[in-house]
């Protein structure tokens, strides 16, 4: 299944009503150019134009053109591209984020070399990714990464430290973490039952009681803010 087609079957969920804190570190009192690579439909650039749309110039990133409509439609700029490589000069953002695309990417040492690529020397990297830790279980399954909590994830890192470790292969260095429970979205049940009653699905985000999550049991989110390092005086 392509992008596209997953998008116009799969609606983004987002049960966040906040800008993650290791993120706020960076962005509160100041300002600056930031992109969101793996925008999706504009949820966490909605978050931050809430929050920021004053001190940052805000942009996303997608491989899905139908994502980058949507998120179009709420007034985000957005760049596309089908290889996941971002169209802009090294060094073109002060901020980068990648909110749950790592797991998704084909390599992601590549992936995080292009986030460090298109980060300004002293820009921050700010990173998103599900944590299975021993004896959790989910029923999507994927052929590669086996059973998992999206079937597009073709990893899922088993600890923190895996996560840091492929930033830091990269070139990054990890200013700080947070490790904290991941959570399922009760609009995620829904949209499971109409698909399998092949009922219509709905094109709103989720709100209310459908938007609340339930914890799923031994998976952790890892946050990482990491900083591309300055170049050596000479």
């Amino acid at each position: 299944m392509d992008w596209d087609t997953y998008a116009q079957k799969y609606r983004q969920l987002d049960d966040e009503s906040t800008v993650p804190p290791l993120l706020r570190r960076v962005l509160d009192g100041s300002s600056g150019t930031l992109i969101d690579v793996g925008c999706g439909e504009g949820a966490l650039l909605d978050r931050l134009r809430a929050g920021y749309g004053d001190s940052w110039t805000l942009t996303g990133y997608e491989v899905s053109g139908v994502r980058a409509e949507m998120a179009r439609s709420h007034g985000h700029t957005v760049h596309t591209s089908p290889d996941g490589v971002v169209p802009v000069e090294d060094g073109a953002f002060d901020v980068a984020t990648a909110s749950h695309v790592i797991e998704h990417v084909p390599d992601d040492g590549v992936f995080a070399r292009e986030l460090l690529r298109i980060t300004r020397p002293g820009g921050f990297v700010y990173v998103e990714t599900p944590v299975k830790l021993p004896g959790a279980w989910y029923f999507r399954r994927n052929p590669q990464a086996g059973w998992v909590l999206d079937s597009t994830h073709v990893r899922e890192y088993r600890s923190a430290a895996a996560v840091n470790e492929v930033l830091a292969g990269a070139g990054l260095t990890v200013v700080a973490e947070d490790l904290t429970p991941i959570s399922y979205p009760l609009a995620a049940a829904g949209l499971l039952v109409r698909r399998v009653l092949r009922l219509p699905q709905s094109t709103k985000r989720p709100s209310g009681l459908a938007a609340r999550s339930v914890s799923i049991p031994r998976y952790r989110q890892q946050a990482v803010l990491t900083q591309r390092p300055e170049p050596p005086v000479a």
